[in-house]
């Protein structure tokens, strides 16, 4: 019978009916989400501490304090977790961060510290950057990592991850000869080029053909100490550029002691001998 009586209402009666119960709907939720929104803003949700957990060898808390915590704004609700990740990546030595909310009242946040593999020089032959594990370059103080022997790599901008990729690749291939890579980079002809400490510096050549560098490589592993034991000196310089072969320039002989001595004993003599003369005069 009700629902007789209702289908014989007027239409704009049914409608005044329904606008009247939704405005009533939305006016209670608006109630409810202006209280629930006051009592989120109370202070008794204010984070009361900012943990900070991960293998930290270079980040400091005072970088930390001063770079990141100014930017963690709100409260244990209202917080942007988001903001306070990039807050803390933009810290000098931190690559990556993931901050989460943990009760009561704290945020919890987990830092990995950058990986420096090595330095990154510019144009002029200047330390620029750094270059972490991952081919990335990144900035941080490099007075920090001066101490830690770290290669230098060179190359056009943005090849970072191309020169770290091929100096694994070199520096596996090499591994017989037990180089120390102390700089190494793609030149501006294409040519790859490393300088290990206290041995040869070379032209490795383009790896335009993958397969004929990685050959270049393992024919200079195989004849290099052949090289140096028949001339009984080590290679100063190479040229791996050949498709059958490569060029050395080795290291100058080392003038006999004795053959040193007698040279300085007759310099002696000519000298005392032009005082005399100077003296007869």
């Amino acid at each position: 019978m009700s629902a007789m009586l209702r289908q014989d209402l007027p239409l704009d009666v049914r409608l005044m009916n329904f606008t009247s119960r939704a405005l009533l709907w939305l006016f209670a939720l608006g109630a409810l989400a202006s209280v629930g929104n006051w009592l989120l803003q109370r202070p008794w949700w204010a984070i009361r501490s900012v943990r900070v957990v991960g293998a930290m060898h270079h980040i400091t808390p005072a970088s930390l304090r001063n770079d990141a915590l100014p930017r963690v704004q709100g409260n244990w609700f209202t917080v942007n977790l988001g903001t306070v990740q990039q807050a803390f990546e933009q810290v000098p030595w931190v690559r990556k961060a993931v901050v989460q909310r943990v009760w009561p009242l704290s945020l919890l946040v987990h830092l990995q510290e950058q990986r420096p593999l090595a330095i990154w020089l510019d144009a002029a032959g200047h330390p620029a950057s750094l270059v972490d594990m991952h081919g990335l370059a990144f900035d941080a103080n490099l007075g920090e990592v001066l101490d830690l022997g770290l290669p230098r790599f060179f190359g056009p901008p943005g090849t970072q991850a191309r020169v770290t990729d091929t100096y694994r690749q070199v520096r596996q291939a090499l591994a017989p000869l037990h180089l120390h890579i102390v700089a190494f980079g793609l030149g501006s002809q294409g040519d790859w080029r490393l300088q290990a400490a206290g041995g040869p510096s070379l032209d490795l050549g383009s790896d335009d053909d993958a397969q004929a560098f990685a050959e270049r490589l393992r024919r200079f592993v195989l004849l290099a100490p052949a090289v140096q034991a028949r001339y009984g000196r080590a290679i100063a310089s190479a040229d791996l550029r050949y498709g059958n072969g490569f060029a050395v320039r080795l290291v100058a002989p080392a003038r006999d002691a004795s053959g040193e001595a007698h040279a300085a004993t007759a310099a002696q003599r000519r000298t005392s001998r032009k005082s005399k003369s100077g003296e007869a005069r």
